[in-house]
């Protein structure tokens, strides 16, 4: 049977800190790079690193790239303070909460904890590689980046995620593939922190799909327009097409995915496609075409003007400059 890790306290308290500390060290050897720890799993324990990086009021950013050897389980008791946003970038995990259910957080989601106290497990499956970002620390330390953070979080904005939290998702993956232990790496961190609790607090002041007028089904077959995307992402459908699938006008498809989703639904899967190249661009070798194709481009002068237009710098020095 899988060991049952404990990780228990408020984020910053002797208790948690003690929790945290016995928990790496009993799966990882650590190398300390400054205010950066990477605990490097043991060979018996899986292959990979969780790296933790501390900033200013009790704020930790936690980057994820592990596959544990016969899977990994992880419990938790938090109390209500306990503040989590985390970005899965590939992999599975499942959560399950008690009293709130069972959940996965997959690959383009999105979590945020509930201002409440929770208790629960996290498990890793056998072998299965898990790439994330979280932020953790408490919501009071979070007072000194942003003041308007919500008293509340729905059930829904937890464990399964919100639409409105997809924003969050581009500056922690910027915080994922940026590798360099620069001098400026910090401040770099920081920006990218403050980018993300900036989008959270616009998507959760977003008007809700109910207010918006749009029914259940509608709102469940939006959600699935970015997954229908992706798989045809080479030969992308038309809005009409779209619309037949999800059953609804076209009319209806593009403004109930735009108050969904904050963007329109061209916009959303170029950002996502282009998401995706950046993250291969420093986690692989593979030549800027192959990674034009395997994000949908039919080339790659197309897809370099593209990246250079959202980025601000070409594939080849966005790769320069995260490896």
């Amino acid at each position: 049977m899988t060991r049952v890790h404990q990780l228990t306290g408020a984020a910053g308290s002797p208790e948690s800190a003690a929790a945290h500390a016995a928990y790496y060290a009993s799966i990882a050897q650590a190398d300390v790079h400054g205010s950066t720890v990477r605990h490097r799993l043991r060979p018996e324990v899986g292959d990979g690193t969780i790296e933790v990086t501390s900033l200013r009021n009790g704020i930790d950013i936690v980057r994820y790239d592990a596959a544990f050897t016969g899977g990994h389980r992880l419990g938790y008791a938090f109390p209500g303070d306990h503040f989590e946003l985390e970005h899965c970038l590939d992999g599975r995990m499942r959560i399950s909460e008690a009293g709130g259910g069972t959940g996965d957080l997959r690959a383009g989601s999105v979590a945020l904890s509930p201002r409440c106290a929770t208790e629960g497990v996290v498990a890793h499956g056998d072998g299965e590689r898990y790439r994330a970002v979280s932020i953790t620390g408490t919501w009071t330390g979070l007072a000194s980046y942003l003041g308007t953070l919500p008293e509340t979080v729905s059930p829904e904005q937890y464990v399964s995620g919100s639409a409105a939290l997809r924003p969050v998702a581009g500056p922690l993956e910027e915080i994922f593939v940026h590798r360099r232990m620069s001098p400026g790496r910090l401040l770099f961190l920081e920006s990218r922190l403050m980018a993300a609790l900036a989008a959270l607090v616009d998507g959760l002041a977003t008007t809700t799909p109910a207010v918006l007028g749009l029914d259940d089904h509608e709102v469940t077959a939006l959600r699935r327009v970015p997954g229908l995307l992706w798989q045809e992402r080479h030969a992308p459908p038309t809005l009409a097409a779209l619309a037949r699938a999800s059953s609804m006008s076209v009319r209806r498809l593009t403004t109930g995915f735009r108050a969904l989703f904050g963007a329109s639904i061209m916009e959303y899967h170029r950002h996502r496609c282009l998401d995706r190249a950046a993250a291969l661009l420093v986690e692989t070798d593979w030549p800027v075409a192959m990674i034009a194709h395997e994000v949908g481009y039919a080339s790659a002068s197309n897809f370099g003007y593209a990246f250079r237009r959202d980025r601000g710098v070409t594939p080849a020095g966005f790769r320069r400059a995260h490896s």
